[in-house]
């Protein structure tokens, strides 16, 4: 993926990734390049002593150490581990016998993102779309949310949302919005759980952009039971929109 130089820096500047499930499914991951593992000593006999495939330095430090490390702001479960970000994919090398792939219009909240990965790794999901601007940074609260789930999943990042949408649907792909305002409810779509779909979220308030939305081939809305409260968070609506087309698909 051809990348600008003012990106490539970035690329290569370390963050921390902390929490277990996070930090040994990133240890697990070789296509991590981990320059430090900081970790309680009980931590290191429970859950390190036996990866066999850890070359990085590891440095046993006590529980204080962890917490003045990441400035006392998150729950570290002693281990945090210093990394490069993994690289993005390229859309072109990723559509190989995939289904579903999610797309994440400008949703900026590392936690929901971090979620979403969570929900479609469990549902079997590989390739999630996010935009260049205006979208969360793939950081250590998003790989803490996600919880393992980051190392398993191609993110890509989109340039142009609108021009990816429209090269999905010339690749065979059904492009899926949701949206709250739509009178076509999610549980009624159940003709299109085995075709080649794009499901479009938007950002947390304000929804699918303009363009985002004119690119859909439709959009659907999740049915509920109270008029007066209409909006989910958007990683609980990616969740119930995946369980309706991935997760049926496994139950029958």
């Amino acid at each position: 993926m051809t990348r600008k130089k003012t990106n490539k820096n970035k690329n290569y500047t370390p963050y921390y990734i902390w929490g277990l499930h996070a930090s040994i499914a990133a240890l697990n991951n070789n296509n991590r390049k981990i320059k430090n593992i900081y970790c309680s000593q009980m931590v290191f006999d429970k859950y390190l002593d036996n990866l066999n495939n850890i070359v990085s330095p590891i440095k046993i430090v006590k529980i204080n150490d962890l917490d003045i490390l990441l400035k006392n702001k998150v729950t570290h479960q002693g281990i945090v581990i210093e990394t490069l970000p993994l690289n993005y994919s390229d859309i072109n090398n990723s559509l190989d016998n995939d289904d579903t792939i999610i797309a994440l219009d400008q949703v900026t909240d590392p936690q929901n993102v971090g979620a979403i990965i969570r929900t479609f790794n469990f549902f079997g999901g590989k390739n999630l779309i996010i935009t260049k601007d205006h979208s969360s940074e793939i950081n250590g609260s998003l790989a803490k949310s996600a919880s393992g789930a980051l190392e398993n999943i191609n993110i890509i990042k989109a340039t142009n949302l609108s021009m990816t949408l429209k090269y999905l649907r010339k690749k065979g792909y059904i492009i899926i919005g949701l949206d709250e305002n739509s009178d076509v409810f999610l549980h009624k779509t159940k003709n299109y759980r085995n075709e080649k779909k794009v499901l479009v979220m938007g950002s947390e308030g304000k929804g699918l952009r303009r363009l985002t939305r004119a690119n859909c081939d439709f959009l659907v809305s999740i049915a509920n039971n109270n008029s007066d409260f209409s909006t989910l968070n958007v990683s609980v609506s990616s969740a119930l929109a995946l369980y309706e087309f991935m997760g049926s698909e496994i139950s029958n």
